[in-house]
């Protein structure tokens, strides 16, 4: 963790992610050569702005992914997953699922009639919903199947973009928007209402992950960062 900001309104957060791991994949796979990684940097940083205004019926998140490594990053994909579980506990394993193509809007929702759903503002790649226990993104299996699970179950709703290549120094910015509706017409509403306000709100967002206060390491994580995640490989 960089630093985060909590406001009234938006809260902010900036994440880097070492990426070596992955590296030492694509050596395997002979994608990229043989790697020391003594001087090279293997970060990419990830800057999160969440817009949580009153009275409107969504919530926007802004998503920076910024390549701040010396390396490109090959068949690279930003997941957005969620398991809504529509009315809570009580009915957790009775949802439902839907896609709206036109729109790009994935949603559950139960025989209440309550529903939930997500689209970004950039054109998902990919999409799928499926049961919790069958969702799995792996090295082999890279891409959502374009499903929709056809039973009522505890679901899960997955979306896909998929961005190729993204070089050193390259960033890739997009919106989540996040709503619930007693409809799915009220739901296509509020996220597309949700989309418009995003939009306005793009250069704000770009002036901030761009801000030298946003890319200072906060002194209060360094000590966090330094841990050792428990069951975790070097």
């Amino acid at each position: 963790m960089v630093n985060s900001r909590t406001g009234t309104v938006i809260d902010r957060i900036t994440l880097d992610f070492d990426i070596k791991e992955y590296l030492k994949i694509l050596i395997r796979e002979k994608k990229i050569q043989p790697i020391t990684f003594k001087k090279e940097h293997s970060s990419i940083r990830l800057y999160i702005d969440v817009f949580n205004r009153p009275k409107v019926p969504y919530v926007n998140t802004f998503f920076t992914l910024k390549n701040i490594s010396d390396f490109s990053l090959i068949d690279f994909s930003m997941y957005f997953v969620f398991d809504f579980d529509i009315n809570g506990l009580e009915g957790f394993d009775n949802d439902l699922s839907g896609y709206n193509e036109e729109n790009d809007i994935l949603y559950q929702y139960d025989h209440t009639g309550l529903y939930a759903g997500f689209s970004p503002i950039s054109k998902s790649t990919n999409y799928e919903t499926c049961l919790t226990k069958d969702f799995k993104i792996n090295n082999e299996r890279l891409n959502l199947s374009n499903k929709i699970h056809g039973e009522a179950g505890e679901i899960l709703s997955a979306l896909q973009i998929e961005f190729k290549t993204l070089k050193p120094d390259q960033s890739f910015q997009t919106a989540l928007i996040i709503s619930g509706a007693l409809n799915k017409e009220e739901l296509i509403e509020n996220i597309n209402e949700g989309k418009t306000n995003a939009m306005k709100f793009l250069s704000q967002v770009n002036r901030s992950v761009k801000s030298e206060q946003r890319n200072i390491q906060e002194e209060a994580f360094i000590k966090i960062n330094l841990q050792k995640a428990v069951d975790c490989n070097e």
